[in-house]
């Protein structure tokens, strides 16, 4: 699944198409030549492209971020946004369009990068996250995850459910499209291989007026642990549905997809697991506290608005911090900041964190750049809590 690749999906199959847009930003408060860095998002054109908004507000913050400061070794961050509207043909138009101006990184918020990673790939120019979880983050080595690639994340399910006690999983897929259904095929068989059986899997529609059906069949199947992979709404419905039948299984959700409001809502406040690709955006750590201070100083309220702000939010702050690292390591003051030298310092980068934000990050030359590492939380008692100290499992 994308990451949520079930959650995309959704997006995907309730998208209406738009035509792209863009915009530039950044700060005049840095010197030298600019790092031209391109975004491409699905920020509008269907139901759930609302999310990715936030996202791209990360970013943002991130540039400003660094701008204030002086620049990335004095080189100044532009951002070139670009919403591919959910329609493939537009985001390709965008990715042609970011090539042709020669910038020298891509930040991937774009559902539908499977439409453009080839051209961006034949242009060498890096892309990095934050849809890791997509499927050119598995095969191309000039796609470059944050975070948790997909390759291993029905592993990281099944690991999850097994430290949460589970005996047993059941998966709820989305209705809206095929991949869906071939997730559970994938789980089915993650659950084989490390001991832990799905016994149960159906798929639901976000459209559905309740989940009592679905519920029942899993309470009479004697699902321990429910794996439920959809958008915050659905997931908090499905467990209210369940809470009134008098079934409380332990939950298990993919991280970007959780949402603050979630740790309260009936059934899901306690005995909720979470995956989470990078670290949550609720534990307490300096380099959390300053993505929080940065977000809140450019787009006040945006974190208060669990209908929009989501755990990949992060994901696009820690995008930029793995892009900046880059550029340091391979961009010197005074240079040209080319793609070429931004992929050197992305393929210099060794077992980087991002002060403990990311899984340890090592990206080898000409190779797709797997990443089987994830976090851990745990809601109890209404609060989610990071487990095992901030430190990664991995597949």
């Amino acid at each position: 699944m994308t990451r949520l690749r079930t959650f995309a999906t959704i997006a995907c199959a309730l998208a209406l198409a738009v035509v792209a847009g863009c915009s530039s930003t950044g700060s005049k408060n840095a010197s030298g030549d600019a790092v031209s860095v391109g975004v491409i998002c699905s920020c509008s054109g269907g139901s759930m492209t609302g999310f990715n908004v936030p996202v791209q507000d990360a970013v943002r913050a991130w540039a400003d971020t660094a701008n204030a400061a002086g620049g990335i070794n004095g080189h100044k961050v532009d951002l070139v946004l670009k919403d591919d509207g959910m329609n493939p043909g537009s985001a390709l138009s965008a990715a042609k369009s970011l090539i042709a101006a020669k910038v020298a990184a891509v930040i991937d918020i774009s559902i539908l990068d499977q439409s453009w990673s080839t051209a961006m790939e034949a242009a060498k120019i890096p892309v990095v996250g934050v849809l890791s979880n997509n499927k050119p983050f598995e095969s191309s080595p000039y796609f470059f995850p944050e975070g948790q690639t997909g390759d291993k994340i029905h592993q990281a399910i099944i690991g999850v459910a097994k430290q949460a006690g589970a005996a047993n999983l059941g998966f709820l897929y989305c209705a809206e499209a095929p991949v869906c259904a071939e997730s559970a095929a994938k789980l089915t068989d993650a659950g084989k291989e490390h001991g832990l059986p799905v016994t149960y899997n159906t798929k639901i529609s976000a459209t559905a007026p309740n989940y009592t059906a679905q519920c029942v069949a899993a309470q009479q199947q004697g699902v321990s642990a429910l794996y439920i992979g959809s958008t915050p709404a659905v997931i908090a419905h499905v467990a209210e549905d369940c809470s009134r039948q008098g079934y409380r299984p332990i939950y298990v959700i993919q991280g970007a997809a959780y949402a603050t409001n979630l740790a309260t809502a009936p059934g899901l406040s306690d005995n909720t697991w979470i995956q989470f690709s990078s670290l949550p955006f609720f534990a307490d750590t300096p380099a959390v506290q300053r993505f929080n201070a940065a977000m809140d100083a450019k787009f006040p309220g945006v974190r208060q608005d669990p209908s929009v702000f989501i755990h990949n939010a992060i994901m696009g702050w820690v995008s930029g911090q793995v892009l900046e690292q880059a550029i340091r390591n391979g961009v010197p003051a005074g240079s040209p900041a080319s793609a070429d030298a931004v992929v050197k310092g992305l393929e210099s980068l060794r077992d980087f964190t991002a002060d403990g934000l990311a899984p340890g990050l090592t990206f080898t030359t000409g190779q797709p750049h797997h990443v089987d590492c994830w976090f851990t939380a745990r809601v109890q008692g209404g609060t989610p809590q990071v487990l095992d100290n901030g430190k990664t499992t991995c597949a």
